[in-house]
């Protein structure tokens, strides 16, 4: 159960390595190299606090135990997905203009605090997305297990060569297909993290609003003890629970819950690619009205 794990942390990390890459770059075409130091200092500060994050709860995850475990679990999944959903959200609102926003604050931080400014700006935009890779980490450890941290090992691999070639110039990707892309899969993912979430406060005692159970379509096992294929816990199954959030036992709240997160969700990410799509059709008609010469009928 690798892909979920590798694809969070390839646009968890992706955006990290884009905002470095954009701080560098601008301090290269501003003749300021002296100052990348700074950079990279805020960074490795904001790596190593990420990595705190993520130990303290690790830890907290091995204190609780019963029903307090259930609670914790939910919370941290339930989290996860609000702050999933704020990262799209915000990629969709600030995508457009994220390099101007992150060079204007640059510029800023030079002029007014130079070094340190430039160091507390990279580590304020590196830790936000460190803090929420190590909750989303916990997420997925929490559904699908240690393996998880195979995953966010790749994707984490792949942001780092993706980052130099970028900087160095050497590789040329479109961002906004990228995102597209990811940010639907996202969507479908943090429906199953709020799913899962309210499965686990069920678990504890809470939220038991509606049946319990409102279908169960998981085969039964197999005469080997091994689960089905299309079992939950099965091959095919396990990859639609990592990935989509599948369950085949859910409860009406889970089902509510996911079925109008996604409606919601992909409704405003419609209006959203809408909006782009009239306002970039109406630009080739500006310019050529701009540029068309008018006649003298004088």
């Amino acid at each position: 159960m690798i892909i979920s794990p590798t694809i969070i942390s390839l646009r968890e990390g992706i955006e990290a390595a884009l905002v470095i890459a954009i701080m560098l770059s601008y301090l290269r075409k501003t003749n300021q190299i002296n100052l990348r130091k700074y950079v990279f200092y805020g960074t490795i500060v904001a790596l190593i606090s990420s990595l705190g994050v993520a130990i303290v709860v690790g830890m907290l995850w091995g204190i609780f135990e019963g029903p307090m475990l259930n609670i914790f679990e939910g919370s941290v999944v339930l989290i996860a997905a609000f702050l999933l959903t704020t990262m799209i959200v915000w990629m969709w609102n600030a995508g457009a203009r994220i390099t101007q926003e992150i060079e204007d604050s640059m510029e800023r931080s030079v002029v007014q605090q130079s070094g340190i400014g430039l160091a507390l700006l990279s580590f304020s935009l590196v830790m936000r997305e460190g803090v929420e890779l190590s909750l989303f980490s916990m997420a997925l450890v929490i559904q699908d297990g240690i393996e998880t941290y195979i995953g966010i090992a790749v994707g984490l691999a792949i942001d780092v060569i993706l980052g130099i070639c970028l900087y160095k110039g050497s590789l040329r990707i479109s961002m906004r297909a990228l995102f597209k892309w990811t940010s639907i899969f996202l969507i479908l993912f943090a429906a199953g993290m709020i799913a899962y979430g309210i499965h686990e406060l069920q678990e504890a005692g809470l939220l038991l609003i509606g049946p319990i159970e409102v279908w169960d379509i998981n085969p039964p096992l197999l005469p080997d003890g091994s689960y089905p294929w299309l079992h939950e816990k099965g091959a095919i199954g396990s990859l639609a629970k990592a990935l989509l959030g599948y369950n085949g036992n859910p409860s009406a709240l889970e089902v509510t819950a996911y079925f109008g997160y996604l409606a919601i969700a992909l409704a405003f990410y419609w209006r959203k690619r809408e909006g782009l799509t009239s306002i970039e059709s109406t630009k080739p008609n500006a310019e050529s009205l701009a540029t068309t010469p008018t006649s003298d009928s004088g």
